[in-house]
């Protein structure tokens, strides 16, 4: 992970805790027409997006100046937290990230099969035929001693 700004994604994490619970807050005493616009914008944050009208870059600078982050490797919980991993990795995604109208899907991959052959792609270019079977008996072996 050694490149990254840990304790940046640390911040983005805190900004969207904080505005996922302004959105359940505000979603309480919302007429029925603005609960469904709420409820659309807290799936958005569920899903790492800042919804429309929340500047990401300004809510992640102010929750930095308040609190201070660890830049220590992020653990597997905060990869996984409102897609954060992919945030950083925007090259395992295999197409374009769409945001949706949708309550229950709200953020789409669309793509094409030469996408996802191309992020393929682009994580075998790292490793030669040979370590790719090497990678490959081991992971045989250890089925085996399943």
């Amino acid at each position: 992970m050694g490149l990254i700004q840990s304790a940046k994604y640390r911040a983005r994490i805190a900004a969207l805790d904080y505005l996922r619970g302004e959105l359940n807050h505000d979603l309480r005493t919302a007429s029925s027409q603005r609960k469904k616009e709420i409820e659309l914008q807290i799936a958005q944050v569920r899903n790492g997006v800042f919804p429309e009208g929340f500047d990401a870059d300004e809510m992640v600078l102010l929750v930095e100046k308040d609190r201070d982050f660890s830049n220590e490797p992020l653990n597997t919980t905060e990869l996984m937290t409102y897609g954060t991993y992919f945030d950083i990795h925007p090259e395992k995604i295999c197409g374009q990230e769409v945001v949706s109208s949708s309550r229950d899907f709200p953020v789409s991959i669309s793509g094409t099969k030469d996408d996802v052959e191309r992020a393929i792609d682009s994580t075998l270019d790292s490793k030669n035929d040979i370590e790719l079977e090497a990678q490959a008996l081991e992971l045989e072996l250890k089925l085996f001693d399943l």
